[in-house]
């Protein structure tokens, strides 16, 4: 492999380049084409009419969109605010080498290694009025049975709680990870310096961890940001449009209602709020990166 020139080496990775190519770009330029145009079956073939930003009109003032959009946003506030400062707790737990860390560990991570399908038929059920374990506890107190996926005020914090149960681990996973990689020098240094734990975390844990901090929020960002299997299977966006994500919408949209065009400028739209989120927390990262140059 070594002998062979660069015009060879790029021959024999061509076919993938190609491959990777026409399963990325063709469908982005095809969704786009669907963004600015009408769909019509014409003789069993689609065809794709000029329209021009109408489609963009109708979205901005759709209310089912901007409710949509609502309910995406808090998902990922609360959801990933949650998941971080649990991840962190734990992370900082294990951090101390108690007694059965490595046992910890593992069961920390199990969540992560489900399914989505399986872990939202899992809470569907834990969460079911009639016969959920939940619901018998809280009859055994005296407390009357709550809709926790049939009450449009509380289905979405059931959802939100389903989230940070699965994904709380893979905080944790980065975080422990960024712990693991202080020197320990800076530790020590606090140490014969008189620092206080909190101290110690507040002005050396913190900024330290700050690197992995933002990679977990961000990668955990874009993912939380397309969230539809849980909600598809819990409550299908229901009661009503109360856990209608975007994700969601986008599909009843185009492949319920067969509605391509405004299927994809929903899409369209949701690819720009995780563009700004990637963008912010990019410019966050360069932030530091200079006041530690500084």
């Amino acid at each position: 492999m070594s002998n062979l020139g660069q015009r060879e080496k790029r021959l024999l990775i061509s076919p993938t380049v190609i491959l990777l190519l026409f399963f990325t770009l063709f469908p982005f330029v095809f969704t786009l084409a669907l963004v600015f145009g009408k769909v019509s079956f014409i003789g069993g073939k689609i065809a794709i009419q000029f329209a021009g930003v109408s489609n963009w009109v109708r979205l901005l003032h759709d209310q089912r969109f901007w409710n949509a959009v609502l309910v995406t946003l808090k998902i990922v506030g609360i959801a990933i605010t949650a998941e971080y400062c649990i991840g962190l707790v734990l992370a900082l737990l294990l951090y101390k080498k108690p007694l059965g860390c490595g046992f910890f560990r593992v069961l920390y991570v199990v969540p992560m290694l489900l399914t989505p399908i399986a872990v939202g038929y899992t809470w569907r059920m834990i969460f079911d009025v009639g016969r959920g374990p939940i619901t018998g506890i809280l009859q055994r107190v005296g407390v009357k049975p709550i809709g926790w996926l049939v009450d449009p005020h509380i289905s979405l914090y059931s959802i939100i709680i389903t989230d940070i149960w699965q994904w709380t681990p893979f905080m944790f996973l980065l975080l422990y990870a960024g712990l693991e990689a202080i020197p320990k020098d800076y530790l020590e240094a606090a140490d014969v310096d008189g620092a206080t734990a909190w101290r110690k975390f507040v002005y050396v844990i913190m900024p330290l961890l700050a690197p992995p901090s933002i990679a977990a929020l961000l990668l955990r960002s874009v993912e939380c940001f397309k969230i539809v299997d849980i909600i598809y299977i819990m409550t299908g966006g229901g009661p009503g449009q109360a856990t209608e994500s975007l994700t969601l919408f986008g599909y009843n949209v185009g492949f319920r209602a067969f509605d391509l065009a405004y299927g994809a400028t929903i899409a369209f739209s949701l690819f720009f709020m995780v563009l700004i989120a990637t963008m912010f927390f990019t410019m966050l990262t360069k932030s530091l990166r200079a006041i530690r140059l500084e």
